[in-house]
Protein backbone atom coordinates (compact mmCIF):
# COMPACT_ATOMS: atom_id res chain seq x y z
CA UNK A 1 0.00 0.00 0.00
CA UNK A 2 3.10 2.52 1.01
CA UNK A 3 4.98 1.89 -2.38
CA UNK A 4 1.11 2.08 -4.43
CA UNK A 5 0.60 5.51 -2.76
CA UNK A 6 4.11 6.62 -4.01
CA UNK A 7 3.55 4.99 -7.26
CA UNK A 8 0.52 7.33 -8.18
CA UNK A 9 2.64 11.04 -7.86
CA UNK A 10 5.06 9.54 -10.26
CA UNK A 11 2.42 8.09 -12.63
CA UNK A 12 0.50 11.33 -12.89
CA UNK A 13 3.86 13.35 -13.58
CA UNK A 14 4.79 10.84 -16.58
CA UNK A 15 1.22 11.50 -17.93
CA UNK A 16 1.45 15.19 -17.98
CA UNK A 17 5.67 15.13 -19.17
CA UNK A 18 3.95 13.19 -22.34
CA UNK A 19 1.17 15.39 -22.59
CA UNK A 20 3.26 18.60 -22.39
CA UNK A 21 5.76 16.69 -24.75
CA UNK A 22 2.95 16.60 -27.29
CA UNK A 23 1.96 19.84 -26.88
CA UNK A 24 -1.38 19.31 -25.53
CA UNK A 25 -1.44 19.19 -21.58
CA UNK A 26 -4.49 17.99 -19.99
CA UNK A 27 -6.18 16.59 -23.35
CA UNK A 28 -8.09 13.40 -22.59
CA UNK A 29 -10.82 12.07 -24.93
CA UNK A 30 -13.84 13.78 -23.30
CA UNK A 31 -11.63 17.36 -24.13
CA UNK A 32 -14.29 17.84 -26.97
CA UNK A 33 -17.68 17.34 -27.58
CA UNK A 34 -18.26 13.61 -28.65
CA UNK A 35 -21.60 12.49 -30.41
CA UNK A 36 -24.59 12.85 -30.48
CA UNK A 37 -23.93 16.10 -28.74
CA UNK A 38 -21.36 17.08 -31.44
CA UNK A 39 -24.23 17.65 -34.06
CA UNK A 40 -26.00 19.88 -31.94
CA UNK A 41 -25.43 23.63 -32.79
CA UNK A 42 -22.46 25.14 -31.47
CA UNK A 43 -22.51 26.75 -27.94
CA UNK A 44 -19.87 28.19 -26.11
CA UNK A 45 -19.98 29.38 -22.05
CA UNK A 46 -18.45 32.10 -21.19
CA UNK A 47 -15.11 32.55 -19.13
CA UNK A 48 -15.05 31.25 -15.58
CA UNK A 49 -13.16 33.42 -13.13
CA UNK A 50 -12.81 33.44 -8.92
CA UNK A 51 -12.89 36.85 -9.03
CA UNK A 52 -13.51 38.09 -4.63
CA UNK A 53 -15.73 40.88 -5.74
CA UNK A 54 -18.51 38.29 -7.15
CA UNK A 55 -18.99 37.70 -3.74
CA UNK A 56 -19.60 40.90 -2.55
CA UNK A 57 -23.04 42.53 -2.23
CA UNK A 58 -23.63 44.97 -5.14
CA UNK A 59 -27.19 47.11 -6.04
CA UNK A 60 -27.86 44.91 -8.64
CA UNK A 61 -27.77 41.65 -6.69
CA UNK A 62 -30.02 43.56 -4.55
CA UNK A 63 -32.56 44.31 -6.68
CA UNK A 64 -32.57 41.07 -8.53
CA UNK A 65 -33.43 39.72 -5.36
CA UNK A 66 -37.03 41.56 -5.11
CA UNK A 67 -37.64 40.00 -9.18
CA UNK A 68 -37.02 36.72 -7.57
CA UNK A 69 -39.97 37.06 -5.65
CA UNK A 70 -42.04 38.28 -8.29
CA UNK A 71 -40.78 35.12 -10.12
CA UNK A 72 -42.14 32.79 -7.40
CA UNK A 73 -45.40 34.22 -6.91
CA UNK A 74 -45.82 34.61 -11.08
CA UNK A 75 -45.27 30.57 -11.10
CA UNK A 76 -47.82 30.49 -8.63
CA UNK A 77 -50.39 32.17 -10.43
CA UNK A 78 -49.80 30.98 -13.58
CA UNK A 79 -50.91 27.12 -12.23
CA UNK A 80 -53.84 28.85 -10.34
CA UNK A 81 -55.07 30.35 -13.28
CA UNK A 82 -54.15 27.63 -15.73
CA UNK A 83 -56.21 25.13 -13.51
CA UNK A 84 -59.54 27.20 -13.48
CA UNK A 85 -59.59 27.45 -16.89
CA UNK A 86 -59.62 24.06 -17.52
CA UNK A 87 -62.23 23.23 -15.01
CA UNK A 88 -64.43 25.99 -16.29
CA UNK A 89 -67.57 24.03 -18.76
CA UNK A 90 -67.19 24.86 -21.97
CA UNK A 91 -71.31 24.24 -22.86
CA UNK A 92 -71.46 28.37 -22.34
CA UNK A 93 -74.41 29.98 -24.04
CA UNK A 94 -73.89 33.67 -24.80
CA UNK A 95 -77.41 34.21 -24.99
CA UNK A 96 -78.19 34.19 -21.18
CA UNK A 97 -76.79 36.12 -18.35
CA UNK A 98 -75.16 34.01 -17.01
CA UNK A 99 -73.09 32.54 -20.07
CA UNK A 100 -71.96 36.04 -21.05
CA UNK A 101 -70.71 36.30 -16.82
CA UNK A 102 -69.18 33.05 -17.17
CA UNK A 103 -67.27 33.62 -20.78
CA UNK A 104 -66.36 37.21 -19.26
CA UNK A 105 -64.38 35.56 -16.36
CA UNK A 106 -62.57 32.76 -18.92
CA UNK A 107 -61.51 35.80 -20.66
CA UNK A 108 -59.90 37.25 -17.51
CA UNK A 109 -58.64 34.49 -16.56
CA UNK A 110 -57.05 33.80 -19.81
CA UNK A 111 -55.29 37.70 -19.69
CA UNK A 112 -53.91 36.76 -16.02
CA UNK A 113 -52.17 33.57 -17.28
CA UNK A 114 -50.59 35.22 -19.86
CA UNK A 115 -49.58 38.45 -17.98
CA UNK A 116 -48.21 35.66 -14.99
CA UNK A 117 -46.36 33.39 -17.67
CA UNK A 118 -44.57 36.95 -19.86
CA UNK A 119 -43.42 38.29 -16.47
CA UNK A 120 -41.96 34.78 -15.49
CA UNK A 121 -40.47 34.82 -19.41
CA UNK A 122 -38.91 38.08 -18.75
CA UNK A 123 -37.57 38.54 -15.17
CA UNK A 124 -36.20 34.92 -15.49
CA UNK A 125 -34.31 35.41 -18.69
CA UNK A 126 -33.17 39.07 -17.26
CA UNK A 127 -31.92 37.47 -13.53
CA UNK A 128 -29.76 34.76 -15.72
CA UNK A 129 -27.83 36.86 -18.13
CA UNK A 130 -27.65 39.62 -15.57
CA UNK A 131 -25.92 36.99 -13.19
CA UNK A 132 -23.77 35.58 -16.00
CA UNK A 133 -22.84 39.26 -17.11
CA UNK A 134 -21.64 39.97 -13.00
CA UNK A 135 -19.60 37.13 -13.43
CA UNK A 136 -17.98 37.70 -16.65
CA UNK A 137 -14.31 39.49 -15.61
CA UNK A 138 -13.08 42.34 -13.63
CA UNK A 139 -15.61 44.59 -15.16
CA UNK A 140 -18.65 42.72 -15.14
CA UNK A 141 -20.50 44.79 -12.23
CA UNK A 142 -20.21 47.88 -15.53
CA UNK A 143 -21.03 45.23 -18.27
CA UNK A 144 -24.20 43.83 -15.79
CA UNK A 145 -25.36 47.64 -15.07
CA UNK A 146 -25.18 48.60 -19.15
CA UNK A 147 -27.37 45.30 -19.60
CA UNK A 148 -29.87 46.04 -16.79
CA UNK A 149 -30.11 49.48 -17.95
CA UNK A 150 -30.65 48.87 -21.07
CA UNK A 151 -33.81 50.41 -22.51
CA UNK A 152 -35.48 47.40 -23.89
CA UNK A 153 -34.64 45.63 -20.80
CA UNK A 154 -35.91 48.47 -18.41
CA UNK A 155 -39.32 48.36 -20.47
CA UNK A 156 -39.67 44.86 -20.84
CA UNK A 157 -38.93 44.35 -17.03
CA UNK A 158 -41.10 47.11 -16.08
CA UNK A 159 -44.20 46.53 -18.12
CA UNK A 160 -44.53 42.89 -16.62
CA UNK A 161 -43.84 43.66 -13.00
CA UNK A 162 -46.61 46.31 -14.17
CA UNK A 163 -49.03 43.47 -15.34
CA UNK A 164 -47.95 41.28 -12.39
CA UNK A 165 -49.26 43.61 -10.19
CA UNK A 166 -52.47 44.31 -12.07
CA UNK A 167 -53.03 40.58 -12.67
CA UNK A 168 -53.60 40.11 -8.95
CA UNK A 169 -57.11 42.17 -8.71
CA UNK A 170 -57.88 40.70 -12.35
CA UNK A 171 -58.14 37.03 -11.33
CA UNK A 172 -60.16 37.95 -7.65
CA UNK A 173 -62.66 39.43 -10.63
CA UNK A 174 -62.00 36.51 -12.35
CA UNK A 175 -62.92 34.52 -9.92
CA UNK A 176 -65.76 36.32 -8.91
CA UNK A 177 -67.74 35.75 -12.35
CA UNK A 178 -66.66 31.75 -12.35
CA UNK A 179 -68.55 31.90 -9.05
CA UNK A 180 -72.01 33.43 -10.34
CA UNK A 181 -71.38 30.99 -13.06
CA UNK A 182 -71.19 28.24 -11.02
CA UNK A 183 -73.60 29.21 -8.54
CA UNK A 184 -76.09 30.19 -11.99
CA UNK A 185 -75.69 26.36 -12.89
CA UNK A 186 -77.34 24.43 -10.02
CA UNK A 187 -80.16 27.81 -10.33
CA UNK A 188 -79.03 29.06 -6.89
CA UNK A 189 -77.86 32.80 -8.15
CA UNK A 190 -79.54 34.44 -5.10
CA UNK A 191 -76.76 32.64 -3.01
CA UNK A 192 -74.04 34.55 -5.78
CA UNK A 193 -74.74 37.40 -5.04
CA UNK A 194 -73.71 38.46 -1.48
CA UNK A 195 -70.01 36.37 -2.67
CA UNK A 196 -69.46 37.99 -5.92
CA UNK A 197 -70.29 41.11 -4.55
CA UNK A 198 -67.54 40.97 -1.51
CA UNK A 199 -65.30 39.59 -4.53
CA UNK A 200 -66.14 42.75 -6.84
CA UNK A 201 -65.27 45.20 -3.91
CA UNK A 202 -62.27 43.23 -3.00
CA UNK A 203 -60.52 43.14 -6.73
CA UNK A 204 -61.16 47.51 -6.65
CA UNK A 205 -59.31 47.29 -2.92
CA UNK A 206 -56.52 45.68 -5.01
CA UNK A 207 -56.84 47.69 -7.69
CA UNK A 208 -56.86 50.68 -5.31
CA UNK A 209 -53.79 49.44 -3.08
CA UNK A 210 -51.68 49.09 -5.50
CA UNK A 211 -52.61 52.43 -7.09
CA UNK A 212 -52.21 53.70 -4.07
CA UNK A 213 -48.32 52.37 -3.85
CA UNK A 214 -47.14 53.57 -7.13
CA UNK A 215 -47.97 56.85 -6.58
CA UNK A 216 -46.54 57.27 -3.45
CA UNK A 217 -43.24 55.74 -4.87
CA UNK A 218 -43.05 58.17 -7.68
CA UNK A 219 -43.71 60.81 -5.08
CA UNK A 220 -40.66 59.72 -2.65
CA UNK A 221 -38.43 59.31 -5.38
CA UNK A 222 -38.96 62.48 -6.58
CA UNK A 223 -38.41 63.90 -3.44
CA UNK A 224 -35.09 61.86 -2.90
CA UNK A 225 -33.85 63.11 -6.09
CA UNK A 226 -34.97 66.93 -5.84
CA UNK A 227 -32.60 66.33 -2.45
CA UNK A 228 -30.33 64.78 -4.34
CA UNK A 229 -29.34 67.29 -6.83
CA UNK A 230 -27.99 70.49 -4.88
CA UNK A 231 -25.78 67.92 -2.86
CA UNK A 232 -24.16 66.62 -5.81
CA UNK A 233 -23.83 69.99 -7.31
CA UNK A 234 -22.44 71.75 -4.52
CA UNK A 235 -19.78 68.55 -4.21
CA UNK A 236 -18.98 68.98 -7.75
CA UNK A 237 -18.40 73.21 -7.11
CA UNK A 238 -16.30 72.71 -4.14
CA UNK A 239 -13.72 69.80 -6.34
CA UNK A 240 -13.80 72.16 -8.67
CA UNK A 241 -12.70 75.58 -6.54
CA UNK A 242 -9.91 73.74 -4.56
CA UNK A 243 -8.27 71.96 -8.37
CA UNK A 244 -8.51 75.82 -9.33
CA UNK A 245 -6.73 77.16 -6.39
CA UNK A 246 -4.28 75.05 -5.59
CA UNK A 247 -2.98 72.95 -8.48
CA UNK A 248 0.05 71.66 -6.93
CA UNK A 249 -1.58 70.12 -3.92
CA UNK A 250 -4.54 68.29 -5.84
CA UNK A 251 -4.22 64.54 -3.76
Amino acid sequence: MYAQMHQQPAMVASMHAGAAGQGEPFRTDYSETTFPLSVLPRSQSMDVQNDPRFFSENVISKRLAAFKTICVVAVLMVNLSVKQMFTLEKDISLHTVGGVINYTGFCLMTLVFLMNLATVIVLIQQLFMTYRLLTCGPTGFEIAKSYYLNPNIVTMRHVVVKGFFCSLPLFVASSSCMVYASFDKNDAKELAYPIVGFLALSSLALWYINVKHQSIFRERYALCKSHEEPLIMHVEQMSQRSRGWWPSLDV
